[in-house]
């Protein structure tokens, strides 16, 4: 079996080709270059990616060739790379002495625990700045834990999330939400290692519902009771149809002032990267361009956009409009969280960050933006994924048109 080595997979025309990576002449890899060849001279040749990438280490097996993933950090993958080499050659060479060879760290593994895999899991949505999802992800592990009782991941079965959804409709839940934790179930067990496809049984069905939107009058009362600072984060939510972490790493050099732009790209410096590495351009309208405009007169010295005060991504874009809902008394009153009074991230249910986007993907499809369109601007990896925002206009909008029908035959 040949030794590990290190590949560089990266997009270009929508496909995920994978290359050797290129190596210095000290024997260290070069970061976002790639082998392509030898010249007529036996010289590598090497070429730096302007395409989104990451390394993988591929290893050669009895069972054929696998991919470990190992990062967007050549030295750190290298790393990783020879770490399994070492282990490898050990074991070939007791393998020839007819040795049975076993690594440490397999006779230090303990069984682990699902909590502590929890914690790592929330820790980890946390250092990616995906608050939103870190929080609910944080609901639904601590309600894994206490309805099933679960505490090693060994545990971990097929019935032991059936069971998980079973006891979620006996306490009321609607199958769409039941859907929803599934999802965040899922996300959360495999990184903490249960990989059997078997175990994870089909999602429940659940009927489409339409993604909701905020109504104008929620958007008023929003922007009412903001200052510069939040009405310009939420305008980048609302009228760019931003992510969470698109908006929080948005820098002044991502727009293109003459063009009008605003260019969602990868900002290898934070370790972030647009969902499935999809960079876009979208169309800045004339409110936002003159608010940005003058945000940036006032702040000519930071690099981001909504900085904190450090110059750093923002994390807290959650908690700000869920202070905003408070402040403009417009919490719904009736959701878990608002008969509970709770406050900060986990604020009323009826506001958080995606239903600015599902508004600003809404409002182009009832402005006439053909649905190809809107799939690029929004960075959707399909068309059926953007018609799910498509919706009738809103009531008080039709209300002249459904009223000219002679209904009873008048005319």
């Amino acid at each position: 079996m040949s030794e590990p080595t290190l590949m560089v997979r990266f997009k270009r025309d929508g496909k995920w080709p994978r290359v050797k990576a290129a190596y210095g002449q000290r024997g260290n890899p070069k970061q976002g270059w790639i082998l392509t060849g030898i010249d007529k001279d036996g010289n590598e040749v090497h070429q730096e990616l302007k395409d989104p990438y990451r390394y993988e280490i591929r290893i050669e097996g009895p069972s054929g060739t696998r991919y470990k993933s190992a990062g967007v950090h050549a030295v750190d993958a290298e790393n990783m790379r020879r770490e399994m080499a070492g282990k490898k050659a050990v074991k070939d060479a007791g393998e020839e002495l007819g040795l049975v060879v076993v690594d440490p760290a397999d006779l230090l593994a303990k069984r682990v625990e699902l909590r502590a895999t929890g914690d790592d899991y929330i820790e980890y949505e946390r250092k990616k700045n995906a608050l939103e999802a870190m929080e609910q992800s944080r609901v639904v592990i601590d309600e894994f834990l206490s309805m099933t009782k679960l505490r090693y991941v060994d545990q971990v079965n097929r019935d032991s999330i059936l069971n998980f959804d079973d006891a979620l409709r006996k306490i009321g839940r609607k199958p769409r939400t039941i859907r929803n934790k599934r999802q965040r179930l899922h996300s959360w067990l495999r990184f903490a290692g249960v990989t059997d496809p078997e175990i994870f049984p089909p999602k429940p069905r659940a009927q489409k519902e339409l993604p909701q939107i905020y109504q104008r009058q929620q958007i008023k009362a929003l922007f009412s009771v903001s200052d510069p600072y939040q009405h310009l984060a939420i305008s980048l939510m609302l009228k760019l149809g931003l992510r969470d972490g698109e908006a929080q790493h948005a820098e002044w050099t991502d727009i293109n002032w003459d063009d009008h732009t605003f260019h969602v790209q990868c900002k290898p410096r934070y370790d972030w990267s647009v969902k499935d590495y999809e960079d876009r351009l979208i169309p800045i309208g004339d409110d936002l361009y003159a608010e940005l405009k003058e945000w940036r007169e006032a702040h000519p010295k930071t690099v981001l956009i909504i900085p904190t005060r450090s110059d750093r991504p923002n994390g807290k874009l959650l908690a700000i409009v869920k202070r905003l809902a408070r402040k403009a008394k417009i919490e719904c009153g009736k959701c878990s969280n608002c008969i509970k009074g709770v406050k900060g991230q986990l604020g009323c249910d009826e506001y958080y960050l995606h239903r600015f986007r599902a508004t600003y993907i809404t409002s182009l499809f009832r402005r006439g933006v053909d649905p190809v369109t809107i799939m690029q601007y929004a960075g959707h990896a399909d068309l059926e994924t953007t018609l799910r925002y498509a919706r009738p206009a809103a009531a008080e909008d039709r209300i002249a048109a459904v009223s000219g029908i002679d209904w009873e035959g008048n005319d």
